[in-house]
């Protein structure tokens, strides 16, 4: 596996100053692979003075690739979609991002042109696309996402992947069967971080708040691992661990403790394997 440190849990989304330069530092010094970038930081950079190119050469600083470029942001609204789409072919080649993690907002029916032209669109332009299922969302789902692919006309498993996400998995209705039923070809990149028993019913905060260490949660990882190894992926493991507690420890902290509980959840599925 290859591990990517997804910023998300530092982005300006929380009403946080940008810090993408300190944390493509923690990641390089942690060890990981690949970084995950934000658009929403990379934009609030760019406007306080520091452009994407700088960013860029950061990363070749501390020789840590862009993996992903979160996120595309697909609606009913045209000029919305248009926008964020936009944004991402403008950012991706300059950061040098190789997958793009879309999100869609609204049943697949209203959402399903727009889906087909972010995904023409990314690949003309060289890039991945991995859609991203939310149980907050009505593409909830592994088979949601599949029907929405569908819809939209999409029928080549590489223009129009998914990412498989811990949290969303557990927390949503995909089933076992439906992540064994999942072709190989269809996973863009796994998302993957742990959590406590739920103490409220707001799914949402729970996801944006709440995530823990991978080891120190109550999902059942081991299984998600050994499903994901045993139909013989090999690829990048993007470590979401969004989490208020972890917002207020040292970057550094942060990124090796969640490259090694990370690691070991997948080193220890490999050896079952």
């Amino acid at each position: 596996m290859k591990y990517s440190f997804n910023v998300f849990n530092h982005s300006t989304y929380y009403d946080l100053p940008p810090t993408l330069p300190q944390q493509i530092h923690a990641a390089a010094l942690a060890g990981y692979d690949h970084i995950g970038l934000d658009v929403m930081s990379v934009l609030e950079h760019e406007r306080r003075g520091l452009p994407p190119q700088r960013l860029a050469e950061s990363l070749g600083e501390a020789d840590l690739p862009c993996y992903e470029l979160v996120s595309l942001s697909i609606s009913a609204d045209v000029d919305a979609t248009t926008r964020s789409l936009a944004n991402v072919l403008r950012l991706a080649p300059i950061l040098g991002a190789r997958q793009i993690l879309a999100v869609a907002t609204g049943p697949a029916d209203q959402v399903a042109a727009g889906a087909r032209r972010c995904v023409e669109a990314l690949a003309d332009a060289g890039l991945g696309f991995a859609l991203e299922f939310l149980p907050t969302r009505h593409i909830d789902s592994i088979d949601a996402a599949l029907h929405l692919a569908e819809l939209a006309g999409v029928s080549d498993h590489d223009a129009f992947r998914l990412v498989v996400e811990s949290w969303h998995f557990f927390r949503g209705p995909s089933t076992w069967r439906d992540l064994e039923a999942l072709p190989l070809d269809r996973i863009g990149f796994v998302q993957f971080a742990d959590a406590p028993e739920m103490i409220t019913t707001d799914l949402h905060a729970e996801s944006m708040h709440r995530r823990v260490l991978p080891g120190e949660g109550v999902l059942d990882l081991a299984g998600f691992c050994d499903a994901l190894v045993g139909k013989g992926y090999d690829g990048v493991v993007s470590v979401e661990v969004l989490s208020d507690t972890w917002r207020r420890a040292p970057l550094d902290t942060f990124a090796a403790a969640t490259l090694h509980s990370t690691r070991n959840a997948w080193e220890a599925a490999s050896a079952r394997a």
